[in-house]
């Protein structure tokens, strides 16, 4: 998938699709600074391979559904202001896009059963490229102002260097809480994955103490958000991000993201 193909996927997630009745809808934009703890950086940057840095990034959001079931999708640019020439790759521009689908197959004791598929895909301009593919099974559970979304299904990952070979399971939710307080409108958000049974060709990452090895089977992604609705244009928010061998580096990692999101 070309850089041309993502920034069309991401405009084309961002409204309602014509495939079926859609009953809900909602596209933003957003300014983001994504902030790496000392600790990550220490533990990251002794190597080029996975270190971190601190990075600002564009996004453009989406999601649209109805009986029939819902989609999703976003669109990164990362450090939008750097070229593709910096020696440091931690400084060049990268892009990031995501596009999941949940197709409502049936009920099974007033459960919504539901085929699931996702596609996340980062680049930057110096040929790297991981495309992560999962096809499987969902559902979704809501009971007053809290909705959570499970899924599992098979993992197939497609990267620079190594090809497209299955790569085990992922598990995860997407979950949200709407609530009032002082008056103002707020919603707490956390989404997870769990890779598990990784195989090792997809493996290789940096360490600690600045050189490649090999990471664990199981990998942990994900961030618990916290979200203030000030006005129907407008939402800001921040989210605590953390990773466990993933994002090329097997160790643990955590960030706060800070975002100011205009809705449309």
């Amino acid at each position: 998938m070309s850089i041309r193909s993502l920034i069309a996927l991401g405009c084309a997630l961002a409204a309602p699709a014509a495939l079926a009745s859609n009953d809900w809808s909602f596209k933003n934009v957003s300014v983001n600074w994504l902030d790496w703890s000392n600790g990550t950086e220490d533990r990251t940057n002794a190597g080029a391979f996975g270190g971190k840095k601190d990075f600002a990034y564009l996004e453009l959001e989406g999601g649209f559904g109805g009986s029939w079931g819902e989609a999703y999708g976003f669109f990164d640019i990362e450090n939008p202001g750097m070229g593709s020439t910096e020696t440091d790759s931690r400084d060049q521009r990268r892009y990031a896009a995501k596009a999941v689908a949940r197709f409502n197959l049936g009920e099974v004791s007033g459960m919504p059963v539901q085929l699931y598929t996702h596609l996340y895909d980062t680049r930057d301009h110096h040929n790297f490229f991981d495309q992560n593919r999962v096809l499987g099974l969902g559902t979704s559970w809501s009971n007053g102002n809290f909705w959570i979304k499970p899924f599992i299904g098979a993992h197939q990952e497609l990267k620079s260097g190594v090809g497209a070979h299955f790569n085990g399971w992922m598990a995860g939710y997407v979950a949200g809480y709407s609530f009032t307080a002082f008056g103002q409108s707020f919603m707490a958000t956390q989404w997870h994955e769990t890779e598990f049974a990784r195989k090792d060709r997809f493996l290789a990452m940096g360490n600690p103490d600045g050189g490649v090895t090999q990471g664990k089977k199981t990998g942990q992604n994900g961030a618990v958000g916290l979200w203030w609705n000030v006005n129907k244009a407008l939402t800001t928010g921040v989210q605590y991000r953390y990773a466990d061998d993933k994002l090329g580096s097997a160790t643990q990692q955590n960030a706060m993201i800070y975002s100011v999101k205009y809705n449309f």
